[in-house]
């Protein structure tokens, strides 16, 4: 009976070996994710840019999505090459489809695919809104796809940027300032000296005087004559 159980396991084995069983399934490769790189803020009509970044790929070999933001608000002027583990990955076409709308489709050169992580692209935006708005930055109809030729489950993900309101500047001039009660106060002067009024001329003390200088006059005048005889 053994020996039956044997042959029967070698048979099977056989048989596997040769494509007659059911074939082994074959692992999936893992998922990645694409998201958007933008600061959170940016300055009225400033430029800045944005990675669309790339993590956890496995043989990597193009892709294409949809790039789409408020046109009121952004304004994306190119989109230059990404980098995944010291690989180039080219832009092949960066067309604006409507404002406010483009597509971009990638390929890495030759068939040997890369994996690990790092960015897609580069996006570079120009500012033309005003203090205070804000535009989301979506990725949409996206695909990646492997070196041979299969699709790589992807989780997309975007970002938004608000342009920083401008500092108000005042005209109005300050305030004169308050002059202290010590300046406020008018300096103490000396009163100015005022002459006497001039007193008016007794006559009657003039009268006497000159009477006493007559008499005198006179006694003097009498005494010389006197003294002459």
């Amino acid at each position: 009976m053994r020996r039956i159980l044997e042959i029967l396991a070698l048979i099977t084995i056989m048989a596997l070996l040769s494509g007659g069983g059911a074939a082994v399934p074959v692992a999936a490769a893992p998922g990645a994710t694409v998201s958007l790189g933008a600061p959170d803020e940016a300055d009225p009509d400033s430029d800045f840019t944005a990675n669309v970044n790339i993590s956890q790929v496995v043989n990597f070999d193009a892709c294409n999505y949809d790039v789409s933001f408020d046109a009121s608000v952004l304004r994306l002027d190119s989109v230059t090459s990404g980098l995944i583990d010291s690989t180039p990955v080219p832009v092949d076409i960066a067309n604006e489809l409507s404002p406010g709308a483009w597509t971009v489709v990638q390929n890495v050169p030759g068939l040997a695919g890369i994996s690990g992580s790092g960015y897609l692209a580069v996006l570079h935006f120009h500012v033309v809104g005003s203090g205070g708005d804000t535009s989301p930055i979506s990725l949409s109809n996206g695909m990646l796809s492997s070196n041979s030729a299969e699709e790589i489950a992807t989780t997309w993900v975007g970002d938004s940027v608000t342009v920083v309101a401008s500092a108000v500047i005042s005209t109005t001039p300050p305030p004169a300032a308050s002059p202290s009660p010590e300046a406020a106060a008018p300096s103490a002067t000396a009163p100015a000296t005022v002459p006497p009024p001039a007193q008016p001329i007794k006559w009657s003390v003039l009268w006497g005087v000159i009477a006493g200088a007559t008499a005198v006059g006179v006694i003097a005048f009498l005494r010389a004559r006197r003294k002459a005889y």
